[in-house]
């Protein structure tokens, strides 16, 4: 029988579709992950050219991961399921017609998030994280495949937030002739200059000295990555990532062909031809918001649906 004091968040993104199972937990906007899952599926393919739009395989697949994950997800009970889909869905030209036929082949519909709803929605889920309640003001980054979110946090509020067409995939589209080779240093340099002019010309100030706390799929990988290079695991290496330790990492996986990063240890083979792309993005930010260091949070958009269902039971 079905538990209203669970629920269960799916995330269709860029680069992977995710799974949240989860309850309330003891103290203020705290959420205890129960289940959780991710199947890699690159729906976002073709987003980088002008008329953006999903291939037909792509949405096959992820229907196809879609319905596995619902499958676990009913496992568990939940009193209450919702399916999200971020930048890929929302600026594809067949991004509705998608969650039509996901509609038909699941009996779900998908709620096709926009620019400021899902940045409302991260923000939600980083006041769920019980690492960032001492932080009276931050900046949140969120790179995902096809956007990178900026959200200026004060006194745990959202003071202004931002969706800039910098996700990794996008660029790696428009960028690499080839994305199996080695990173050609000249066009790293033409990546990181379109990132840059791109935050120059967002309006969003980057104010120096401030906290960076970021989310997304790439700064995951990455924590994975330094943790098994230092032989521990995600959980017990710390969430501190300093902005050396990122560009070290870049410049080494940059000198690797596609073959030779997949065989890193925690990087996906479904990221690695991406991956150098993210950390450029990433990397990039931190030295416009002069920083040293970012802070990982796993509490994320998911987490944020997951306290609202919550909520509202």
């Amino acid at each position: 029988m079905p538990s209203a004091a669970r629920v269960a968040v799916i995330d269709i993104g860029s680069n992977s579709i995710k799974l949240l199972v989860a309850r309330a937990a003891p103290g203020d906007s705290a959420i205890e992950a129960l289940f959780a899952e991710t199947i890699e599926t690159r729906i976002s393919g073709g987003i980088g050219g002008e008329l953006p739009r999903l291939a037909p395989e792509a949405m096959e697949a992820g229907i196809r991961a879609l319905s596995e994950l619902l499958r676990l997800a009913l496992l568990h009970k939940p009193g209450a399921i919702r399916i999200v889909a971020t930048s890929a869905v929302r600026d594809a030209l067949n991004g509705r017609d998608f969650a039509r036929q996901v509609q038909t082949a699941t009996g779900h519909a998908i709620d096709i998030l926009s620019g400021p709803e899902e940045a409302r929605l991260i923000g939600r889920g980083l006041a769920t994280d019980p690492q960032l309640t001492t932080l009276d003001r931050f900046l949140q980054i969120d790179l995902g495949g096809g956007s990178l979110e900026l959200i200026h946090f004060s006194k745990h509020r959202i003071k202004q937030a931002i969706s800039l067409q910098l996700g990794a995939v996008r660029l790696s589209e428009r960028f690499l002739p080839d994305r199996e080779a080695p990173l050609d240093p000249a066009i790293a340099q033409s990546i990181q200059a379109h990132v840059s002019h791109a935050l120059q010309n967002s309006g969003m100030p980057l104010p120096p000295g401030q906290p960076v706390v970021a989310t997304g799929g790439a700064v995951v990988v990455t924590r994975a990555v330094l943790a098994a290079e230092a032989g521990i695991d995600i959980e017990t290496r710390s969430p501190c990532i300093t902005l050396e330790e990122i560009t070290r990492l870049r410049r080494r996986l940059a000198r690797l062909n596609l073959h030779q990063r997949i065989a890193v240890p925690h990087l996906p083979a479904a990221r690695a031809d991406i991956f150098p792309t993210a950390l450029l993005t990433i990397e990039t930010v931190l030295q416009a918001a002069r920083a040293d260091r970012l802070t990982h949070s796993f509490h994320n958009l998911r987490y944020g649906i997951a306290a609202e269902l919550l909520e509202n039971r």
